[in-house]
C-alpha cells in the first residue's frame, strides 16, 4: 500500500494541534496553521483522539445535519484514495449512527466519532470531539461557533482547491 507524504507541501493545509494542559477530564491545548495561533481546544481526557496525523474531510453528519471536518488516521488512506472518501479504506461509523431528537453544540453523539467542532464543556462527553474556542478557565471555552466557522471555512476552501487537510496532534 503507497502511503501519503505528510511533510508540509505547498498543496495541503497543515494544522498543528498541540496539547498544552491536562487536569481531570479537560484537555486543553491549541491549534495553529503554519505557526500562527487559530484557537484554543478542549478535549475530554478520557476520550481524547491519540496523538498522530490525520486526513480531515468535511462528510454529512446525520447529527448536525451539514457537513462535518472528521478526522482519519493517515495509515487508513492509500494514495489514490485521498481525494475521495467514498473510496477510503476507514468509514465513520454514520451508518450505525442513530438520530437524537435534539443536538445543540454541548450534545454528545451516540457513537465515537472524531471529529472537530464548536462546543463549550467536555464534561460526559466521551465522542472523540475536539472541540474549539477561546480559552475562558479551566474545562470550558467562549465564543466556539465563531471559531469553529471561521476554521470551517478555511478547511472548506483547502478541500475546494483540491488540497488534502492534514492535521497533526501532538501531546505537550
Amino acid at each position: 500500500m503507497t502511503t501519503i507524504s505528510l511533510n508540509p507541501h505547498p498543496s495541503s493545509l497543515n494544522l498543528v494541534l498541540t496539547r498544552t494542559r491536562v487536569r481531570g477530564e479537560y484537555t486543553h491545548g491549541h491549534l495553529t496553521i503554519d505557526g500562527d495561533r487559530i484557537c484554543h481546544t478542549l478535549e475530554n481526557t478520557s476520550s481524547c483522539v491519540p496523538a498522530g496525523d490525520y486526513i480531515i474531510s468535511l462528510l454529512k453528519c446525520k447529527q448536525y445535519a451539514r457537513k462535518m471536518p472528521l478526522l482519519f488516521p493517515h495509515s487508513a488512506l492509500d494514495a489514490e484514495s485521498h481525494l475521495n472518501p467514498e473510496t477510503w479504506i476507514l468509514k465513520p461509523h454514520c451508518a450505525e449512527c442513530k438520530r437524537l431528537p435534539f443536538v445543540c453544540n454541548n450534545s454528545t453523539l451516540p457513537c465515537w466519532c472524531p471529529m472537530i467542532k464548536p462546543g463549550n464543556g467536555v464534561h460526559n462527553r466521551l465522542d472523540g470531539s475536539i472541540l474549539v474556542g477561546r480559552y475562558n478557565c479551566l474545562g470550558s471555552l467562549i465564543h466556539p461557533k465563531d471559531a469553529f466557522d471561521s476554521l470551517y471555512e478555511r478547511i472548506r476552501k483547502s478541500i475546494s482547491r483540491g488540497n488534502k487537510v492534514i492535521l497533526v496532534i501532538k501531546d505537550g
